[in-house]
Order: structure tokens, then sequence, then C-alpha cells
């Protein structure tokens, strides 16, 4: 298991952000628990499980999975709403190419006072193949404001498919 706890791109005080992640039995299991003033952000409302595009202009989770040797990544992302993607990127911030899966993810999402969890879990064939990851997330605020976290940041601008800050795989 790959815990973690991410961290805001500029000052954040009022959200904390953790998880763990699963690679395991050929399956994908990845959760977060935010933490804080979760009035002051959008959570889309839990809706019909679907496959859907462009998650990250709201508030989003996502997953990169990539290999060490090769310049190909994948990027995984799902929203609060149950929506979610999967997606093969043959280079750095190449064309996003929607991956065919055999099987659709199970979401669940739960709520209490201050704190707001999502879990992901996918059967994927192949996870061995994979050494490198990266967690994510974008929180839209109120004022429709993305906020970027990450594991760590490295740049100016936030940058999830940098593969330099991708960690391993343990």
């Amino acid at each position: 298991m790959n815990s973690f706890t991410l961290k805001p791109h500029t000052k954040i005080e009022n959200i904390s952000i953790e998880g763990n992640l699963v690679l395991r039995e050929q399956t994908i299991r990845l959760s977060f628990v935010v933490k804080g003033a979760l009035d002051e952000y959008i959570f889309p409302s839990k809706s019909i499980p679907k496959k859907a595009n462009e998650l990250w202009k709201s508030t989003c989770f996502e997953l990169f999975l990539a290999n060490e040797k090769e310049e190909a990544y994948y990027e995984l992302n799902f929203s609060s709403s149950l929506a979610w993607n999967f997606y093969y990127l043959s280079a750095y911030r190449s064309e996003l190419e929607e991956l065919k899966l055999l099987n659709s993810p199970k979401i669940e999402r739960f709520e209490a006072k201050n704190t707001f969890q999502i879990l992901f879990e996918l059967p994927v064939e192949n996870l061995e193949k994979f050494e490198l990851y990266n967690v994510a997330c974008i929180l839209l605020n109120k004022e429709h404001k993305r906020t970027f976290w990450t594991i760590k940041h490295l740049n100016s601008q936030p940058d999830f498919h940098d593969k330099t800050s991708f960690s391993r795989i343990s």
C-alpha cells in the first residue's frame, strides 16, 4: 500500500487531503480523504457512474501510472459525481487516448461533517509493469477557482504529468 498526503500548489490551510493507493491482484484501489472547510469547495453531486471527459475542469481526483523506461503513461480521472475516464498518453502531455475497458470501475463516496471520502476500484491487467505513480486532486472552490494538489510540486506551475515528480510504487 502506498499512503500519501497531498500538498497544495499555493498555500491553503483550510483543507487537508490524504489517501492510499493499492495495486494488487490486477486491481487498482485508490482512496482520497478530504478534511476541513468543505463548504468552501464544490463537489459535484452524485450521479450515475459514466465515462466523461474534462473532469479536471471541476473537482477531480487523478492517478498517473508509468514505467521508468518508457515515455508513455496512463491517466485515470474520477469525480465526486462518479463520472470517470482512463487515458493512455504516448508521451509527455500528448493527446489523450481513451482506453476501452472490459470492466467499469466501482466508485463510492462518503460524506460526514467536514470530511469527504471517495474510493475508486478498477480491475486492470498487467499492473505489474508499472513502477511509478503520481496522485493528484483538483478542488474547485466556490469562487470557481481551481486549486491543485499533489504529492510534490517541482515547478512554478502545477504539472501532474511531470514524471520527475512521480513516486516509486512500493
